[in-house]
């Protein structure tokens, strides 16, 4: 029933600050702001692991992370799997690589607000290789 619930909830845009969540089973904590949220597409190498994986465009890299370690570890106990502090997200782009944070030097300001960076800051249309990666 969790993992049913949690992955209605996950199907939107979710704030991360607040909790509020476009599939809310909660009024109070239902997010009336209309967002436009675009799925990313893309796959996750863990080792000799390929998984396909969706995620929002409007997801922070932590909230992308806690996705992508729930699919790489769906049979696994929570207290046996890795903590979002212990994994690293990556970005491949041909021979490259860029290291996905939540904070990091090209956060947008606004005045005295900084945003945290989410999929889209980063300009995925869609993934082409996300790598889970224990540093």
């Amino acid at each position: 029933l969790f993992r049913a619930i949690k992955s209605q909830l996950e199907k939107g845009p979710v704030d991360v600050i607040t909790g509020e969540a476009r599939n809310s089973l909660s009024e109070e904590k239902l997010l009336r702001q209309h967002l436009d949220v675009n799925v990313v597409e893309g796959v996750v190498e863990n080792e000799n692991e390929v998984i396909p994986i969706k995620l929002l465009d409007t997801d922070t890299i932590s909230q992308a992370k806690e996705k992508i370690l729930d699919a790489l570890y769906k049979n696994t106990p929570v207290s046996r799997r890795p903590q979002l502090g212990e994994v690293d997200l990556e970005l491949r782009r041909g021979n490259s690589g860029v290291l996905l944070r939540d904070h990091d030097s090209s956060n947008e300001r606004e005045g005295q607000w900084v945003r945290i960076n989410t999929l889209g800051h980063y300009k995925l249309d869609q993934m082409s290789q996300e790598h889970a990666k224990n540093p």
